[in-house]
């Protein structure tokens, strides 16, 4: 689905996005979307990272210091 979307921006602004559409060789529609999407993933990353933040730690002290899988191993009744 495509929507249409009508604003207004400054004239510096206006210069710059028609320049990366030249540059680019692309649609200045094109140029506009590909930042949104390239700024969405960025925040996107930066929110992921936010919520590993926040559980970050949570598991720690819960297996002593010494459990190792050469522990594991020592230990098991195989």
């Amino acid at each position: 689905m495509t929507v249409r979307k009508n604003f207004t921006m400054p004239d510096r602004v206006a210069e710059d996005l028609e320049y990366l559409s030249k540059k680019l060789g692309k649609k200045q529609s094109q140029v506009v979307q590909d930042l949104i999407e390239e700024k969405m993933a960025e925040y996107e990353t930066e929110k992921k990272l936010a919520e590993l933040e926040k559980i970050s730690g949570i598991f720690t002290g819960m297996i002593p210091e010494q459990v190792n899988i050469q522990w594991i191993k020592a230990n098991s009744d195989n």
